[in-house]
């Protein structure tokens, strides 16, 4: 039995190895939380780019000053004018220019981009004397432009059990026209 307690005597006053044994435990650890601040800075600034983007086909959409026309009757003008403005601002969203350009994401299509208008009477009757608002119809046309994103690879992530990350984004403004 003195034996033993000698041992653990000098176990306990011996200092030789103990920092080698605290950064083997440590180390993994800190590696671990460096590889979730690097792709948490990844995703974050995936993020920003679709917002960026979004916010630019959405402001182009309201100054487009298009109204949605009837998707029924192709050769309305309204229905033309809708459909070219809605090419160039998925164009603007996804790839920053008019035509063709590259994407500011990798992956990421113009099929994904989904731009949709919802209006409200430019009369507000709700309130004395029917206040009217600013509006060049009867109508106050509000485009919204959103996107659905896949983050492709969560790298190390995947492994501990993270699933699919999919990157929702809007951006809607009130459409004013030329």
């Amino acid at each position: 039995m003195t034996k033993l307690r000698q041992i653990l005597a000098r176990f306990r006053s011996d200092e030789n190895g103990v920092a080698l044994v605290e950064m083997a435990i440590v180390t993994p650890f800190v590696l671990l939380l460096s590889a979730g601040v690097f792709e948490f800075s990844n995703i974050l600034n995936t993020r920003l780019l679709l917002e960026a983007g979004v916010e630019d086909a959405a402001r182009y959409m309201a100054r487009c000053g298009a109204e949605p026309g009837d998707p029924t009757k192709p050769t309305d003008p309204k229905t033309i004018k809708w459909a070219a403005c809605s090419s160039v601002a998925k164009n603007i969203a996804v790839n920053g220019a008019w035509t063709a350009g590259t994407a500011r994401v990798a992956g990421w299509t113009t099929d994904q981009v989904q731009i949709d208008t919802t209006f409200t009477s430019a009369v507000d009757s709700a309130t004395p004397p029917n206040e009217l608002y600013l509006s060049s119809t009867n109508n106050v046309y509000i485009v919204k432009v959103s996107t659905l994103y896949s983050y492709p690879d969560l790298g190390f992530w995947s492994y501990l059990g993270f699933g699919d990350l999919t990157l929702s984004v809007f951006h809607q403004e009130r459409v004013f026209g030329w």
